[in-house]
């Protein structure tokens, strides 16, 4: 049961599941980009769509059963700057594979989870073909922009739990960690 003290194991379990899988598709995805390293593609892409395994069934968890209470002393308008983060968090981890999943099967490159292919790709003659070109690019650009501000959200997110620990000095960090 989740309140002020102590979160459930499940809450803990899923965020954490959740957060270190979000955290480590994207620095794969950045080091892929950045550095040109295409031979990541398949395993980034299949991790992605198995990582939806994990996040609908948090963001499920989450709608059904809310977020979890601040601890005593919060002030409100930091509550509601928690509580939009927290939602941003949430949605953010749930567009980000699907945008994936769209960018890369209406890109014809196809979605390939370790050899079982959920769709093929569109290969004409020596070319893959976006199955359709619009919502490829439309795709393409919102799992950019949605990476970009999932990773700015995490970094603020995890700001934000060192700064309840370190200068509030509230449980925030603690509860979460499952030690109250």
């Amino acid at each position: 049961m989740n309140n002020n003290l102590s979160l459930s194991v499940t809450t803990r379990a899923m965020h954490w599941l959740v957060g270190l899988t979000m955290l480590g598709l994207i620095m794969v995805g950045f080091y892929m980009v950045n550095l040109e390293v295409w031979a990541l593609y398949p395993i980034h892409k299949a991790l992605g769509v198995l990582a939806l395994l994990l996040i609908l069934p948090r963001a499920i968890y989450r709608v059904k059963r809310g977020f979890p209470k601040p601890v005593d002393g919060v002030s409100p308008s930091n509550q509601k700057l928690a509580h939009a983060a927290h939602w941003l968090l949430l949605l953010g981890t749930v567009l980000m594979p699907v945008s994936g999943m769209l960018y890369s099967g209406f890109g014809g490159y196809g979605i390939n989870i370790f050899g079982f292919h959920l769709v093929a790709e569109n290969i004409v003659g020596d070319e893959i073909v976006p199955f359709n070109e619009t919502v490829f690019i439309i795709a393409k650009n919102a799992h950019s922009l949605i990476g970009y501000g999932l990773s700015a959200l995490i970094v603020v997110h995890i700001a934000a739990a060192f700064k309840h620990h370190m200068v509030d000095k509230d449980a925030t960090l603690s509860r979460m960690l499952g030690k109250t």
